[in-house]
């Protein structure tokens, strides 16, 4: 259990690093995260964790819009 929750926090810290740096499209995002470490699944996973708690949305209202890290992504991000 611990070590899912490790992985977990580690994805997370990826995909908001990575947001952090700049806007990203879901697939962009993905190879990113999945290179350094996870797979899709698992990525899907902590995606829509972190979409869902609003720690990252999209720049504008089109289907295929990059995403950003908001605000609250950014101190969450922090503590990681």
């Amino acid at each position: 259990m611990k070590r899912g929750l490790e992985e977990r926090l580690r994805l997370a810290k990826i995909v908001l690093s990575e947001l952090n740096k700049q806007p990203l499209g879901r697939t962009e995002l993905e190879k990113r995260t999945v290179k350094q470490c996870g797979t899709h699944a698992t990525f899907e996973g902590i995606f829509r964790y972190l979409k869902k708690k609003g720690y990252l949305e999209k720049t504008e209202r089109r289907h295929r819009a990059p995403y950003r890290i908001t605000e609250k992504g950014r101190k969450f991000l922090e503590g990681l």
